[in-house]
C-alpha cells in the first residue's frame, strides 16, 4: 500500500464513519487488512478472513474492527502504533506486548467475570499508551472536584420542556415545517492519529424526502455519495457502484432530514437525565431512544436551549466507546438556525465540517440524488 493510497482509505474512510451527518477490528495487534479478495462473511472467525491471527482467534472477522478502535481509544494511539506496513508484520514490539495483554484481560474475565469485558485495555490505560501503576503523592490530584459536582442545578427540567425550549431556539414549529431543502457548503478535516489531518471542501445537498448527495474534492479526487430514498451509491475515479449495506445504513439515518429538528419525531421516548459540563458550558442531559430502538443521550445548552451535542456508545467485543457529534457555531438561516461547525468523533477517528455557506429552500432536480445509468 503506497502512501497516496492509504491516504485516500484513511480519508474515505472517516467520511464513510462519519456517514452523511449534516447536523453531522476488535482490535488484535496481529491482525491485517484483508485483500479485496478475502470473504467477509459475518460468520466467518477473524483468523478465516485476517492474516496473522493469534490472539482473538475464534472472534467473528465482523466484529473485527470494533476492537481494534476500543483499543485505540483506551491507549489514545492510532493504528501505526502496533502495526506497520505490511498489516499483519510483527516487526512492531507494541504488537507483541498488545498480544500478551489481550491474553491476559481474556484470562481475568474468563476465570473471574463469566468472560464478560469487566477489565479491559482503558483499566489501566485510561487514554495512554503507558500505565501508572502507584497512586500519586497527592490523592487530591485525581480525586472528584466535589465543589465542582455540587454546582449542578437540584431540580431538573423535564424533557418536554427541554424540547419545547429547544425547538424555539431554532425558530419554532412553523419555521422547520417550511424547510423543505438545504445546501451545505464548506470544508471538512478528517483526522485519525496516524496522519496528518486532511482537509477537502465539502457539499451536500439535502431534501425533505430524505435525499441526500455529498460531494467532497479530496486531494485524490473527487468523491461523490448519492441516496434517493431508498437506494445509495458512490461515484469515484473507480467508477460508480452501489453502496455496501453497511455503509448504506449509515447513509440512511443521515438523510433523515428533520432528524435534529423535529426531536419527538426522531426519539419517541426521552427523560432528562442530568446536567453536565460540555466544553465549559453547562448542559441538561435528556436520554432519548430512536425510533431505530438505539439509546442515545443528547446534550442541551442550558442558556441558550441550543442542541450542542449527541453521545451515543459504539459497542465492541472488548467493551463500548463513546462516539460523539458537536454541533457548534448556530446562525441564522432565513429564520431558522442551524450549526455551522459540526464535529464527529469515534476513536480513532474524526470528522470535522465547518460550512461557510447554508442555504434553504434551494431547487434540487431529483436526478442529481439519482446514479447515473
Amino acid at each position: 500500500m503506497t502512501k497516496q493510497s492509504s491516504l485516500k482509505w484513511i480519508t474515505l474512510l472517516v467520511a464513510g464513519l462519519a456517514g452523511g451527518l449534516v447536523n453531522a477490528t476488535t482490535l488484535n495487534h496481529s491482525t491485517a487488512r484483508p485483500s479485496k479478495q478475502a470473504p467477509r462473511e459475518s460468520t466467518k472467525s477473524a483468523e478465516q478472513v485476517y492474516k496473522n491471527i493469534q490472539a482473538l482467534t475464534g472472534l467473528p472477522a465482523s466484529e473485527l474492527d470494533g476492537v481494534m478502535y476500543f483499543m485505540s481509544a483506551a491507549l489514545g494511539v492510532g493504528c501505526t502504533h502496533c502495526h506497520t506496513n505490511p498489516w499483519d508484520s510483527d516487526l512492531k514490539s507494541a504488537k507483541l506486548a498488545a498480544r500478551r495483554m489481550i491474553l491476559m484481560t481474556r484470562a481475568i474475565n474468563k476465570d473471574n467475570f463469566s468472560s464478560n469485558p469487566a477489565v479491559t485495555c482503558f483499566t489501566c490505560h485510561r487514554g495512554k499508551p503507558g500505565t501508572v501503576p502507584n497512586p500519586p503523592p497527592d490523592l487530591t490530584a485525581v480525586l472528584p472536584d466535589v465543589a465542582a459536582n455540587s454546582a449542578k442545578p437540584s431540580t431538573l427540567p423535564p424533557s418536554d420542556e427541554i424540547i419545547d425550549r429547544y425547538t424555539r431556539a431554532i425558530g419554532g414549529a412553523a419555521a422547520i415545517d417550511k424547510l423543505k431543502t438545504r445546501v451545505s457548503r464548506g470544508t471538512e478535516t478528517t483526522t485519525n492519529r496516524m496522519t496528518p489531518p486532511v482537509t477537502f471542501p465539502i457539499e451536500l445537498y439535502q431534501t425533505a424526502e430524505n435525499k441526500l448527495a455529498i460531494i467532497r474534492r479530496t486531494p485524490q479526487g473527487s468523491v461523490t455519495q448519492g441516496f434517493n430514498g431508498s437506494a445509495g451509491w458512490i461515484k469515484d475515479d473507480q467508477g460508480q457502484r452501489s453502496m455496501s449495506e453497511k455503509l448504506l445504513d449509515g447513509f440512511k439515518r443521515d438523510a433523515d432530514f428533520y432528524r435534529f429538528l423535529k426531536l419527538r419525531d426522531s426519539y419517541p421516548q426521552m427523560r432528562t437525565l442530568d446536567s453536565e459540563q460540555v466544553e465549559g458550558r453547562q448542559a441538561y442531559v435528556v436520554g432519548a431512544t430512536s425510533r431505530e430502538g438505539t439509546r442515545e443521550k443528547l446534550y442541551f445548552d442550558a442558556r441558550t436551549g441550543l442542541l450542542i451535542r449527541k453521545y451515543i456508545a459504539f459497542n465492541t467485543a472488548f467493551g463500548s466507546i463513546p462516539e460523539l457529534t458537536d454541533f457548534d457555531d448556530y446562525r441564522d438561516v432565513g429564520g431558522i438556525k442551524l450549526p455551522f461547525t459540526i464535529i464527529w468523533s469515534r476513536p480513532p477517528f474524526t470528522s470535522t465540517r465547518k460550512f461557510e455557506e447554508v442555504k434553504i429552500n434551494v431547487e434540487l432536480k431529483d436526478g442529481m440524488f439519482e446514479m447515473a445509468k
